[in-house]
């Protein structure tokens, strides 16, 4: 066990997997592998007794090496999951050269060691790598309380009365906002929250609608799509609440950009949150309407036509995760 485990480690410490987040690499209370799970359906120990006289006490883990090594896939079952599936021991095969070693795991960090390690362990001792190149560990969805939920506790939430009381788009951006490795107390105030947001996206949509050219405007889309926000030299030239708001946009595409590289997503949400809440929302938009309606200069107006859809546009390519803002 403790040379299996020292490869595996020594393949976190080289870099070639990265564990998220980082204080769940440093695992070296490394303990026997009990290989019967005592379950009566569970992994049958792969040893054989030889039959035949003054022999039964004798037993071997096959008859022969070939069998050996095929029963011995049987004894460490889903620790070989990432390429037995795919053809080993033949890694000529198709699907081994195709899809191992894979990119990323993403699962709950409460099975890191159960699950997860063996399967490095394994990968590393049959393969000569690592079977992922990182591994995500995502939240544990708790109660409001933070306990567990349980039927007996009677505290479970089903995502279906959710969906149904606050929307899907509230109940996704209420997950990503979790960080990773750490408990998400789920509540309906979080809930709450999150619906005024994906709400408050929605009415968002609605305005920018309203302000887009009418199909056929021929000459006001092509206004629109004549604006390039990516010189420094165009923005400067904007007036200053659409140069301001622009510029901001492209600093929050930066951020989150990094943020998703770094597989922070739950800084990303709170990232595209603060923005469009506080700098588009609440403050562009309002001052965009007296320029919009109000201003008696078309060119004014123009440039607020144009900066809208655009800065809007780009929120929504920022937070895919949420998909379609429904109605």
């Amino acid at each position: 066990m403790q040379t299996l485990a020292e490869k595996a480690l020594l393949a976190v410490e080289k870099g070639e997997l990265t564990i998220i987040p980082e204080r769940f690499e440093k695992r070296t209370n490394i303990k026997d592998w009990c290989i019967s799970r005592q379950l009566w359906r569970g992994h049958r120990i792969p040893v054989w007794y030889i039959v035949g006289k003054d022999c039964e006490e004798e037993y071997i883990v096959a008859k022969t090496a070939e069998e050996a090594l095929m029963k011995a896939r049987d004894k460490y079952g889903n620790a070989l999951w990432p390429f037995s599936t795919l053809g080993w021991p033949d890694e000529s095969a198709e699907d081994f050269k195709r899809f191992y070693p894979t990119t990323m795991l993403e699962i709950g960090y409460d099975i890191l060691f159960l699950w997860v390690a063996r399967m490095v362990m394994m990968g590393t001792e049959f393969t000569g790598t690592v079977p992922f190149s990182y591994v995500y560990l995502h939240s544990l969805i708790r109660d409001s309380e933070g306990r567990k939920m349980s039927k007996t506790l009677g505290n479970v939430i089903d995502p279906i009365d959710t969906i149904k009381e606050f929307g899907t788009d509230a109940l996704r951006f209420t997950l990503a906002l979790a960080t990773a490795g750490q408990d998400l107390n789920l509540s309906t105030e979080r809930l709450t929250a999150n619906t005024a947001f994906t709400n408050k996206l929605w009415n968002a949509g609605k305005f920018v609608l309203q302000v887009l050219p009418n199909r056929d405007n021929v000459s006001g889309w092509q206004n629109i799509e004549a604006c390039k926000f990516n010189t420094e030299g165009y923005l400067l030239r904007l007036p200053l609440p659409e140069c301001w708001v622009v510029s901001k946009l492209h600093m929050l595409i930066d951020a989150v950009t990094e943020s998703y590289n770094k597989f922070f997503f739950g800084d990303v949400g709170r990232e595209i949150y603060d923005f469009f809440w506080g700098g588009f929302a609440d403050w562009y938009i309002e001052a965009s309407k007296a320029r919009l309606y109000h201003s008696g200069d078309d060119s004014v107006a123009l440039v607020a036509q144009t900066v809208i859809p655009y800065v809007f546009e780009n929120i929504l390519k920022l937070i895919t995760f949420i998909h379609a803002i429904r109605n």
